[in-house]
């Protein structure tokens, strides 16, 4: 039997949440970056964010696959993260309410978070981009619902092979290994919804290229469970 569904509370205008605070993994505020609580500690799960949750169509099959609603640890295929993402973005009425693009940082917010899978919706800016990152070893996938998007695709050594354009309705899935930067380089706003399995896995930034860190910067990204560094962040920091 599916689990219910649990409903984090919605941000304010002052960025903070309204009513009594979500749990420790619930969905934070827009503005609010945090290290996320691991559901492998007993939060409940899945969380929607509200926006689908006043959708009952939203929140169960088939827009969202019971895999996907899981409390049960798993990883869900790459087929099924894009189409997730791609379901996401083709239904404007869900991100458009909820989306921001803003000058001064990069705005993403959480959309669902299960055992299984987490979804983020990220307005860009034009001239915004994430640092080179991977994903801790996690599969993912990204829709473009608007604008248009260049993705940087780097090899293991944080060395740049292949860069790529992603216009509005375009899905794309990435491996476990996958490592890139993801930019708005148009003179557009841009949205994507991006899903990734397992969820909230430490990711890992390339280096920098100061005089600390030239050896660092030769050396892969860990593998998936190496200790966290002043190089892993949350996986809410990029994406």
């Amino acid at each position: 039997m599916r689990p219910a569904a649990r409903v984090a509370a919605s941000p304010g205008a002052d960025g903070r949440s309204r009513g009594s605070p979500p749990p420790p993994a619930a969905l934070f505020p827009a503005d609010m970056v945090a290290p996320f609580a691991s559901t492998a500690l007993g939060v409940p799960v899945p969380l929607l964010h509200p926006v689908l949750v006043a959708d009952p169509a939203r929140h169960t099959e088939p827009f969202l696959p019971a895999e996907c609603l899981s409390d049960e640890p798993g990883t869900v295929d790459l087929a099924t993260l894009r189409d997730l993402t791609a379901a996401f973005a083709g239904v404007p009425e869900i991100w458009r309410p909820v989306i921001h693009h803003r000058s001064d940082r990069r705005w993403y917010t959480r959309l669902l978070l299960s055992a299984t899978v987490e979804v983020w919706l990220i307005g860009w800016y034009p001239g915004q981009q994430t640092e080179v990152h991977d994903h801790g070893g996690a599969l993912g996938a990204l829709t473009v619902a608007e604008g248009r998007v260049t993705e940087d695709r780097y090899d293991r050594n944080w060395t740049i092979t292949r860069v790529r354009e992603h216009v509005t309705g375009s899905s794309v899935g990435f491996g476990a290994a996958h490592v890139h930067r993801v930019a708005n380089r148009g003179q557009e706003v841009a949205t994507t919804i991006h899903a990734y399995s397992p969820p909230e896995l430490p990711m890992r930034f390339a280096p920098t290229q100061d005089a600390a860190d030239l050896r660092a910067a030769t050396v892969p990204p860990p593998a998936v469970g190496a200790p966290a560094g002043r190089d892993v962040a949350s996986a809410g920091a990029a994406r």
